[in-house]
């Protein structure tokens, strides 16, 4: 039914570093424990490797985002409609929103969950070539109750209809064009 986004942990990196210094000193402690003016050398070594552990995840972390990132509005253009939503979720997980989940295949007007600093949006997403109408606003509108969401927000690769805006503003819904979308794609 609903899938429910989380962090993967595929970097083990860093963990694997930690466990090779602590085993390379744990194997050297007699070493250490008879010269003690090295211990201000083992205190700067561990420094370094804290150092290069925290900068190897960062980097790792930086090249996912770029992976991410690369996919530009044509790529946008060319996605299937679930294709679209995971990657919408992907972004919105960039952006700080949390317990990111999709509705099932047949939604009633929310195609994603998600939650940021305590309200709980229902997200349309729509992948669309033309206008989006005011149907697509009417839709996550109404279903903020069934999902028991506090505020709407529509996604699209398209633009608005005049009449969708004003449904949206009236009704407090967000929405996200393409070109904002584009943004949230470049700036991250």
């Amino acid at each position: 039914m609903a899938r429910l986004y989380c962090r993967r942990s595929d970097d083990h990196v860093g963990f694997i570093i930690v466990i090779l210094a602590a085993g390379t000193v744990w194997a050297h402690r007699v070493v250490f424990t008879r010269i003690e003016h090295l211990l201000p050398v083992i205190w700067i070594t561990a420094l370094i490797i804290v150092g290069l552990v925290i900068l190897t995840r960062l980097g790792m972390r930086i090249n996912k985002n770029r992976r991410l990132y690369r996919a530009d509005a044509i790529d946008i253009d060319t996605m299937t409609g679930l294709e679209f939503e995971r990657y919408v979720a992907k972004l919105l997980k960039t952006r700080d929103y949390s317990r990111i989940r999709l509705t099932e295949y047949y939604d009633l007007g929310v195609d994603i969950i998600a939650e940021k600093d305590g309200i709980r949006w229902g997200i349309q997403v729509k992948r669309y070539s033309g206008l989006v109408k005011a149907n697509a606003i009417r839709e996550a509108v109404t279903a903020l109750r069934y999902y028991e969401c506090d505020r709407a927000m529509v996604i699209s690769n398209s633009t608005y209809s005049h009449t969708a805006m004003e449904l949206a503003w009236s009704n407090d819904c967000i929405l996200i064009d393409r070109n904002r979308l584009v943004s949230w794609v470049l700036l991250g």
